[in-house]
């Protein structure tokens, strides 16, 4: 090792590793003790940086959990990132884990790991892992946070006409994020003092949508009792995101052209004309041109509302960012449901990247609600993941249209496969880890076997 290498952990660990890898101890420098300033100072002039983080020296936790969430907002170009532990990760550190690509090695109570020849070649390697870039905007109270460089010109364009009082459209899928880069907008605007109004156009029946939009006046239908403001007028000065606007009728957009067009509107049951001040942002899961183009959206209202058209990346094409989303969802669900977390299995994390996420933000977090509830001493692991999570990734063994003789050799297949996996297990003293690395399978492919076997049961 030509370069130092720096190290967050125990000193008896820091001892134990000198000696293992053979370095001058002068090289393997701890960084315990400096303040995180400092800290980052000394890492920024470091021509190639290898860290390692010792993750069950819980003391040294929090300043490692903030020394990386540095790195990773692009306090460094590039960085080799090594942790050791088990195969479970300190909540407060999976995120930035996960974006800085570690490499884990598991290591025991006194120090010694088992593949230091491997480790030694990522120590003196002359390259390091690049940080990936992060758009990071916080402002009263709203935070958007992305490492995906696809979504950056969005969010900076969205910053910048944020202040323009102009009608913005988002599109993008279901639970994708629209609703914060909404409220972004809003809060970075000079509206931010006044209301910011949501109205899901897609939750009301289609004879209410327009009572709630501009208000109704007594008498207007049958159950009208009362006079009722809408949202434009209860958004006043500030800002109304009207969500799914795709299932207004022609006739409900006609009267939102004309207040976007004129600020103009009325009451239901009224001839009163009323004036709007309200910043409109719309949103919609589906192509509006395509519904244009088909007759069920107005051609000019959609022409009004492209000017400035945002799309959102479904979580998919997210990859980066998914698991900080994860760790930000169960640290918000923590206080939520008053329940403790403090680590996450590998595993779990690894089923969390393997499956797609068709709800996109909001299914995630609806699993993770799930996971939280169903935790234990305060760690999260696979198996509180929902059974339809993990059967979704589970491969087919056939094709619904194959023809039925064929069914009986995948039985057979499937029977063999149970055997092996049954001795495989008991080979390994029902160890899952050492059974993947038996046979040569991740530990989410075997749990997923395991599963679809009808085995869980015998290899918990």
């Amino acid at each position: 090792m030509d370069c130092p290498v720096y190290f967050v952990g125990d000193e008896t660990v820091s001892q134990s590793l000198s000696r293992q890898l053979g370095a001058d101890p002068l090289l393997l420098k701890s960084l315990v003790g400096l303040d995180v300033d400092l800290a980052m100072t000394v890492l920024v002039a470091t021509p190639i940086v290898n860290l390692i983080v010792d993750c069950h020296a819980t003391q040294q936790l929090p300043q490692a959990a903030e020394l990386l969430r540095r790195i990773a907002r692009g306090g460094l170009r590039a960085i080799n990132l090594v942790t050791l532990g088990d195969q479970f990760v300190p909540l407060c550190l999976a995120d930035s884990v996960d974006l800085l690509a570690a490499t884990h090695f598991e290591r025991t109570p006194r120090g010694e790991i088992a593949d230091i020849e491997r480790l030694q070649a990522i120590l003196k390697s002359p390259f390091a892992r690049p940080v990936p870039e992060c758009r990071h905007i916080e402002s009263f109270g709203v935070e958007l946070k992305t490492y995906t460089p696809e979504f950056f010109r969005v969010v900076d364009e969205l910053v910048r006409v944020a202040d323009r009082n102009v009608t913005i459209l988002l599109v993008g899928e279901t639970g994708a994020g629209k609703t914060t880069l909404a409220k972004l907008v809003h809060v970075y605007s000079q509206r931010r003092g006044h209301p910011f109004q949501h109205l899901a156009c897609g939750a009301l029946p289609p004879d209410l949508i327009e009572s709630e939009l501009f208000g109704h006046v007594r008498g207007a239908f049958t159950g009208a009792d009362r006079n009722k403001i809408g949202r434009f007028q209860a958004a006043g000065r500030g800002s109304l995101l009207l969500d799914e606007i795709d299932v207004l009728d022609l006739k409900q957009q006609t009267k939102l052209l004309k207040v976007i067009e004129s600020g103009e509107y009325e009451l239901v049951g009224s001839t009163d004309t009323l004036t709007s001040e309200a910043r409109l942002i719309v949103a919609s899961n589906v192509n509006l041109e395509e519904l244009a183009g088909n007759g069920r959206f107005r051609l000019d209202l959609y022409y009004r509302l492209n000017v400035l058209e945002f799309r959102l990346p479904p979580l998919r094409e997210r990859p980066n960012d998914l698991i900080p989303l994860a760790v930000q969802f169960i640290e918000e669900l923590k206080t939520e449901l008053a329940i403790d977390i403090h680590r996450v299995h590998r595993e779990f994390l690894e089923a969390l990247r393997a499956y797609q996420w068709p709800g996109n933000l909001r299914e995630l977090k609806n699993h993770l609600r799930r996971a939280v509830l169903f935790s234990m001493e305060g760690e999260l692991t696979v198996n509180d993941l929902s059974h339809k999570l993990i059967r979704s990734q589970l491969a087919p063994a056939i094709e619904s249209k194959r023809p039925a003789s064929a069914w009986k050799l995948v039985e057979r297949v499937a029977q063999s496969e149970k055997e092996m996996l049954s001795d495989a297990l008991a080979a390994n003293g029902n160890n899952r880890t050492q059974t993947a690395k038996a046979l040569g399978i991740s530990r989410v492919g075997l749990y997923m076997k395991l599963h679809r076997l009808g085995l869980i049961d015998d290899a918990a």
